[in-house]
């Protein structure tokens, strides 16, 4: 029970990560600025402060950097050139979009690892991670297949979900 309840409620802290339309006028900054936070606190039912902290920062770092050409997956041509991380990424993939996306999902290694330093499971925290990027990876791809007219909102969802299973998983 605990799993699924994280698991949605992820789903829908990073579903409202990838939408600011729901803040109102008064609340500066990114979504991202109050989700990561509320992810860290998730993350702290089951692992304690430290562990909630490091999980949020991990979200946080994760999800602050470009990626609007990858999360299309070759499918879209975005309205603004790629990034230079994006196309860094694309290059050390050879082109592969897929790869790229998966290497930009990486990004939430370093704290998901001390996360799981935090609870005495630092080589989980790699595994987590590994896996997170490939099925992170594979949900945008279930996304494009499942929804093609509006991808980005069902992969959200699905990489959020993601996210609460990792806070179950590595607490």
């Amino acid at each position: 029970m605990d799993l699924v309840v994280t698991a949605l409620a992820c789903a829908a802290l990073n579903r409202a990560r990838g939408d600011d339309r729901w803040m109102p006028a008064w609340l500066g900054g990114r979504a991202l600025y109050y989700t990561a936070p509320l992810i860290g606190v998730i993350a702290a039912i089951f692992g304690g402060i430290s562990f909630g902290a490091a999980f949020g920062a991990a979200f946080f770092v994760w999800a602050v950097g470009p990626w609007g050409h990858l999360i299309g997956l070759g499918r879209f041509a975005p309205d603004r050139p790629a990034s230079s991380l994006e196309a860094v990424l694309i290059e050390m993939a050879a082109g592969n979009v897929h790869v790229a996306l998966g290497l930009r999902h990486l990004f939430a290694l370093p704290g998901l690892m001390l996360a799981a330093a935090i609870t005495g499971e630092l080589l989980l925290g790699v595994a987590a991670a590994l896996a997170f990027s490939a099925l992170a990876t594979g949900a945008y791809e279930i996304a494009w297949r499942l929804r093609p007219s509006n991808p980005i909102i069902v992969a959200e969802l699905l990489t959020g979900a993601l996210w609460g299973g990792l806070a179950v998983a590595l607490a």
